[in-house]
């Protein structure tokens, strides 16, 4: 059961840890689709393009593993409480778009390839489909959406995971102010946190949230993730 206390934690602090919620050896499924996935368009250009697959990130679309496998990918959604938990969240009726959804790999440093690869920088999941002026200063609207992020593997002390600045931002930031050493002199210590998570875990955060790809030079093993876009219902498409 999704804990009471998550959608509050997300309302205050822009993210929540979900503890267990994700039943295991459903995420076992979803994981060996998304190893046979990531093989085959990885070994072959035209499976690649045709299933849009992002060689700077290695990302897919996460409907994509429908075709490896991986059937009723929204079942992985229906721990109980979780639909709640995003109504509340958002302050509205929600449905999850699974053409916005995507599978990601990503890899330790040290197993990097050595080209046609990035981490994923400093960023905010409500610059989906904004156009950003050319200079910063005017305040930018934010597309509505939160995130369900659910790793496949163990993260965050052996695989890359995630970390976020905590607290939501009232716009988005221009992406001349996401570097991260201007970051780190703008938000105090105290507010990057990068949680460490174990199989059956999650994380649902908010449109605002900044938050990037987390390594450390010392970690040895890659990490598969899924996130679920989340949109209110009531927007068009």
């Amino acid at each position: 059961m999704v804990a009471d206390d998550a959608a509050a934690q997300s309302q205050e602090q822009g993210v929540a840890v979900l503890r267990g919620v994700f039943a295991k050896d459903s995420l076992a499924r979803l994981k060996d689709a998304a190893v046979w996935c990531f093989e085959a368009v990885e070994a072959d250009s035209v499976l690649a393009e045709h299933y849009k697959f992002n060689r700077f990130s290695h990302s897919v679309p996460l409907a994509v593993l429908a075709d490896f496998g991986c059937d009723k990918l929204m079942q992985r959604l229906s721990a109980p409480g979780l639909e709640a938990l995003f109504s509340e969240a958002m302050g509205c009726a929600v449905t999850c778009n699974l053409e916005q959804s995507w599978v990601r790999k990503k890899f330790a440093p040290m197993l990097a390839p050595a080209s046609m690869y990035s981490e994923q920088g400093w960023h905010q999941d409500g610059a989906l489909g904004v156009r950003f002026p050319a200079e910063s200063g005017s305040v930018i609207p934010m597309t509505e959406l939160l995130t369900c992020w659910i790793p496949l593997d163990a993260c965050g002390r052996d695989s890359p995971g995630l970390e976020f600045v905590r607290g939501r931002q009232a716009a988005l930031l221009h992406f001349t102010e996401l570097d991260d050493s201007a970051l780190r002199h703008r938000f105090r210590p105290e507010e990057f946190w990068a949680p460490e998570l174990e199989l059956g875990d999650g994380l649902v955060f908010l449109n605002s949230v900044l938050h990037r790809t987390y390594t450390r030079p010392d970690m040895r093993r890659n990490r598969l993730s899924v996130e679920y876009r989340i949109f209110p219902r009531s927007l068009p498409g």
